[in-house]
């Protein structure tokens, strides 16, 4: 039996999830069986061959060119057509990828992703009260969408609200217990409070889900100079910088 639409959008979520926990083996693996299975919709293999350039080729030039070819066979299906969105927000061009998820929204006016991406585009912009907008319309779309309550708490830390961020956190994690963005987050806005061991055991509890996250290693390394009382005079500026930023969206979004 030929794989529908919605069991090649499935591969592409479980290869998202591999590729980000370091699975990079049987990542490989799903994207082969993927391009196999979508063979007979060409919209979906030039997608699935965009991940192949993203993912092991590394090239973006390429998966730029079959992303866009992929929409210009299918220009109606939301899913491509926010895909081609999510690789320009990654890729700096916030205006042309709010561009797609408009039309993604157009198409399919329920689609909880395409929100919560037209929120991480604002949010990359400064606009974090427009950010937030989209995240709670991303929510009351899909009430289990612990992405979007995550960056709700990224947004309020970034305007100084940690308090009210670590709340986000805390239902993103009820929705998502490994939810690994939202530990390094909530330890990020607790070092912020003061915080600091309750920090570190929020970090180690991310580290233990994915050693390799580059945002939660470098965070927890800041942290510990501050614990120990080296580099007081940068902590601060270095922590808001790197503990604030959206961190890992462009993995968990897809």
């Amino acid at each position: 039996m030929r794989a529908t639409i919605d069991e090649l959008r499935s591969l592409s979520s479980q290869i998202d999830d591999l590729f980000d926990l370091g699975n990079k083996e049987a990542a490989e693996t799903l994207l082969s069986k993927a391009l196999i299975d979508s063979a007979h919709n060409s919209a979906y293999q030039l997608f699935f061959l965009a991940e192949v350039a993203g993912y092991l080729e590394r090239d973006r030039k390429k998966q730029r060119e079959n992303l866009l070819q992929a929409y210009r066979q299918d220009e109606k299906d939301p899913f491509i057509v926010r895909n081609v969105g999510v690789y320009f927000l990654l890729n700096n061009s916030e205006r042309k990828a709010i561009g797609y998820f408009e039309k993604a929204l157009d198409l399919d006016p329920a689609d909880f992703a395409a929100a919560r991406h037209m929120g991480l585009a604002f949010s990359n912009l400064g606009r974090e009260r427009k950010a937030m907008e989209w995240y709670a319309k991303a929510i009351s779309q899909n009430p289990r969408d612990y992405d979007a309550m995550r960056q709700s708490g990224v947004s309020l830390s970034k305007r100084g609200k940690d308090r009210e961020a670590i709340e986000w956190y805390r239902k993103a994690l009820t929705v998502n217990e490994k939810d690994y963005d939202s530990m390094r987050q909530l330890g990020v806005s607790l070092a912020m409070l003061g915080k600091y061991e309750a920090a570190v055991e929020c970090m180690n509890l991310a580290l233990i889900i994915n050693p390799r996250d580059f945002e939660t290693n470098r965070n927890l390394k800041l942290l510990l100079k501050k614990m120990t009382g080296e580099g007081e005079t940068i902590f601060t500026k270095l922590l808001n910088h790197l503990g604030r930023r959206v961190g890992n969206f462009f993995r968990k979004l897809l």
